[in-house]
């Protein structure tokens, strides 16, 4: 890890001896005194503060802090943060009329070629080959200047690519050939994304209040109905019952008691009687005799 670390901070060094060399103080209507910087990261509220070029270069403690505000916030690399897009923010924000300890709002620096590549699929705004990817572009905001102002000051300078998107309210500026777009969609927002984000929950409607049983009054008992009204009720509920069990004939004559089961007793004495009897003549004859 130390040793990434010093191999990007080496050509950290490498790219600002190549930019002063190309840059010469008090270009850009910049003037000749120390070149300061606030800016802010809203996502992380991150804040880095330097004076980034005195006279005779830039300051490269000052452009390494830079450049870790710049970093990729999904992957955490860091690279060179071109110093030529520091200056362009910051003669922005001078041509605007922003005080020098004004914040920039930088809401996207640098990214990686992952991170560039997963954004270009859902945005159709994100450029597949974007001078993000290179530490040459940033998408910012100056609270209290118009992001209007701030593009109509970039194509005045005409010192790189800019755009305005309204539906954002940010500004993109790279460091590359002076070209501009028209971004794709959206409409212009009251307010930045990240107060939306943080806007307070809706207050949740009062509950009413509990009812008292004491409070409900109790109902009127129903008054009895008529006695002609209950006569009448009656009736079809006779006939109901008509219907679902028919009637028993009248009976007559007179009613007699079950008899007694017989006596077993006597009816086999009956039937031992009836065997000792003499069997009875036949037919003709006269006491056993035939005429």
């Amino acid at each position: 890890m130390r040793g990434s670390l010093r191999a990007v901070f080496a050509c950290l060094l490498a790219a600002i001896a190549l930019a002063g060399c190309a840059s010469t103080p008090g270009t850009g209507g910049l003037g000749d005194g120390p070149r300061s910087v606030v800016l802010t990261h809203p996502g992380s509220g991150e804040m880095v503060s330097v004076t980034y070029w005195r006279p005779g270069g830039y300051d490269a403690d000052a452009l390494r802090q830079i450049s870790m505000l710049f970093r990729d916030r999904r992957t955490g690399e860091v690279v060179p943060v071109d110093p030529a897009l520091i200056d362009m923010l910051v003669e922005l924000r001078q041509r605007c009329g922003a005080a020098s300890d004004m914040p920039i709002r930088v809401t996207s620096g640098y990214r990686s070629a992952a991170t560039n590549a997963a954004l270009a699929r859902s945005n159709g705004n994100v450029a597949e080959n974007s001078y993000h990817m290179r530490g040459q572009a940033a998408d910012f905001s100056i609270p209290g200047v118009a992001p209007s102002c701030l593009g109509e000051a970039a194509a005045e300078m005409r010192r790189g690519g800019y755009a305005v998107y309204p539906h954002t309210g940010h500004v993109h500026v790279d460091t590359g050939p002076f070209r501009t777009w028209t971004p794709k969609g959206g409409e212009p927002r009251t307010s930045p994304a990240i107060l939306e984000a943080k806007a307070s929950p809706r207050p949740k409607p009062a509950a009413a209040p509990p009812v008292q049983v004491a409070d409900v009054p109790a109902p009127a008992p129903e008054p009895a109905p008529p006695p002609a009204r209950q006569a009448a009720a009656a009736v079809p509920a006779a006939g109901a019952a008509a219907k679902t069990k028919p009637a028993e004939p009248p009976r007559t004559g007179t009613v007699r008691a079950p008899a007694p089961p017989p006596d077993l007793t006597r009816v086999r004495y009956v039937l031992a009687q009836l065997k000792q009897q003499p069997a009875p003549a036949p037919r003709g004859t006269k006491d056993g005799v035939k005429p």
